[in-house]
């Protein structure tokens, strides 16, 4: 099928299926308390397609952008005109609670549709593959290497204070556990080449996380699945021979290497001897305008491994274990330093780094972001001191961007200097993969647990919107919402589903607000009338909408404006 096709009937059921969703908790809920539903409408404007059955008209509207389910008795009507049979049975005519229930029963199906999609998508989820309980790869300076993990250890359980140890069967049992225990010692029983070491203590560092919508604290340990490429560098210039920086290791002494860990076991086979290496290297390939690389194979005689004191003669080079330089930007402030291809980095301001990890931690605290408006501020020199020994003192520069979401002008920080952009996310660098087996308890709780991220997230979002802590430029209208249905549609149904129940979310909660003419103002009004016992006057409730209609149209044109300058660029 087209892709063009495709992302049309993506389009279509991404938000035809929400509008439906909506609408049908509305329309159960009025058939069911005995209310006369006229028409049930997706899309606004003339009949694109119809039919009736009963009472009630069945509509596929011109305009895809929302939908409605109009009653008897919501004001519109001639009160003379309503048969005698169908008195006592329009909205205005029930009780505030029916009404209240009727209103509430749009959000509510919007809520309860992503909880199906979730829970449908971690039964869908079970028997797949996920990664083991096997740490691949323990990152220097963390919570994991103080404590004395390696690579290759066999998590079995994991025990918080005053509860009971839980047996860690795929990873994400220990990452759940750690994620929500910062800076609080947990017992782990770890398995290593077969036998179990006594019960080891670590105490998980606190790592904060933003967005744009919160920041929070979490656990982590300094451990991954899954060994990193089998990427080397000199330890320093010439230690390595015919090493060059950066080298991806693909055999050793006749070995075929997927990862470090394989590369590991190959060096300690002869160690300190050496190895005949097959890498795969970068090549530079200049075009017009750019410069490309492509990777290409060398084969490598007695590389040595050690030096004159039994040291080491060249060291992994991926970001997530080492500091080095992998690229430098031309006229850069790390380039008018001297800073190359192949340095390492063993300080930051005097701080000492072991990774990459720590390179963005220590960024942080000595290069905030500018603030915006008014004069370009005096930015503060960083210091590096190199592993070769030199010392070189950097003043960044500030660069200008576009924000992604908002287009709005922002600033930033910029030394000049990159680590390694190898792909690492493939299955061949995890320890080991195992079959997702969950309960059906589990895989409710999983979903409501999903479900309650996604509410908690949108509702911050509309309080930062309000309140002005969020820009109304990180608003879309339908141009964005095709958009993202389209893009989700390619990524595949997952994906699809799960972006569908983002929005669904944001669908109940907007609707939510107390605006004349959405759910929450129907529910303000039902809820004033049980309160004071008398029914809203007509010409309130008119003023009221008059009101509501102005604010959604001031809302829409304002998103539509959004959409627009982001199709500008």
């Amino acid at each position: 099928m087209p892709s063009a096709l495709v992302q049309i009937l993506a389009i279509v059921l991404f938000i035809g299926g929400l509008i439906l969703v909506h609408e049908l908790g509305h329309f159960l809920v009025a058939k069911a308390l005995g209310v006369k539903v006229l028409r049930f409408s997706i899309g606004f404007g003339p009949r694109a397609f119809g039919f009736k059955r009963g009472e009630t008209e069945y509509w596929l509207a011109v305009l895809p952008l929302g939908g409605y389910v109009r009653m008897a008795g919501d004001g519109s009507e001639d009160p003379a005109k309503i048969p005698p049979e169908d008195r006592g049975r329009g909205y205005l005519d029930q009780a505030p609670w029916k009404r209240l229930a009727i209103s509430v029963a749009g959000p509510a199906m919007n809520l309860v549709f992503p909880l199906l999609v979730f829970l449908a998508l971690a039964v869908a989820e079970n028997g797949s593959l996920v990664p083991g309980p096997y740490v691949g790869t323990v990152l220097p300076g963390t919570a994991a290497a103080a404590a004395g993990l390696r690579s290759g250890d066999r998590i079995l359980s994991i025990a918080s204070p005053r509860a009971a140890p839980r047996p860690v069967r795929w990873w994400a049992d220990l990452r759940e556990v750690v994620a929500d225990h910062p800076e609080i010692p947990l017992v782990v029983r770890v398995q290593r080449d077969g036998v179990e070491l006594p019960p080891i203590t670590v105490t998980p560092a606190a790592e904060v996380d933003r967005n744009p919508l919160e920041t929070s604290r979490r656990g982590v340990l300094g451990v991954s699945a899954g060994y990193t490429p089998a990427l080397v560098a000199p330890a320093h210039p010439g230690a390595a021979g015919p090493l060059a920086p950066f080298d991806l290791v693909v055999a050793a002494g006749g070995r075929p290497v997927k990862h470090l860990g394989d590369l590991e076991k190959a060096l300690a086979a002869t160690p300190c001897q050496p190895v005949d290496l097959e890498v795969l290297r970068d090549s530079a390939v200049p075009l017009p305008g750019a410069t490309l690389s492509t990777p290409r194979a060398e084969k490598l005689a007695a590389v040595p491994t050690c030096d004159a004191g039994g040291k080491p003669t060249f060291l992994p080079a991926d970001p997530l274990l080492s500091t080095f330089v992998a690229a430098v930007e031309p006229g850069s402030p790390a380039a008018q330093v001297g800073l190359r291809r192949g340095d390492a980095i063993a300080a930051v301001n005097g701080k000492a780094v072991r990774s990459y990890r720590d390179i963005n931690a220590r960024s942080a605290e000595f290069l905030p972001r500018p603030a915006e408006g008014g004069r370009d501020p005096e930015p503060p020199s960083v210091r590096l001191d190199l592993a070769d020994g030199r010392t070189v003192t950097l003043l960044p520069t500030i660069e200008r961007y576009k924000d992604e979401l908002t287009r709005e002008d922002r600033r930033r920080y910029v030394l000049g200097f990159q680590p390694d952009r190898h792909h690492r996310g493939t299955d061949a660098l995890l320890v080991e993969q195992v079959p997702l087996a969950r309960s059906p308890r589990e895989m409710v709780a999983d979903a409501w647990e999903k479900l309650a991220y996604v509410v908690r997230i949108t509702f911050t979002g509309i309080v930062k919107l309000v309140t002005g802590q969020l820009s109304f430029k990180a608003v879309g209208g339908p141009i964005m919402l095709f958009s993202m249905a389209a893009e989700a549609a390619e990524e595949g149904l997952s994906s699809f589903l799960v972006q569908m129940a983002a929005i669904s979310v944001n669908l109940a909660l907007m609707n939510l607000v107390p605006i004349p003419v959405l759910d929450g103002g129907n529910i303000v009004q039902a809820l004033l009338e049980a309160i004071t016992r008398r029914p809203i006057s007509a010409r309130a409730r008119m003023v009221a909408q008059g009101v509501g209609v102005a604010l959604l149209v001031t809302l829409m044109l304002l998103v539509f404006k959004n959409d627009i300058l982001r199709l500008m660029g």
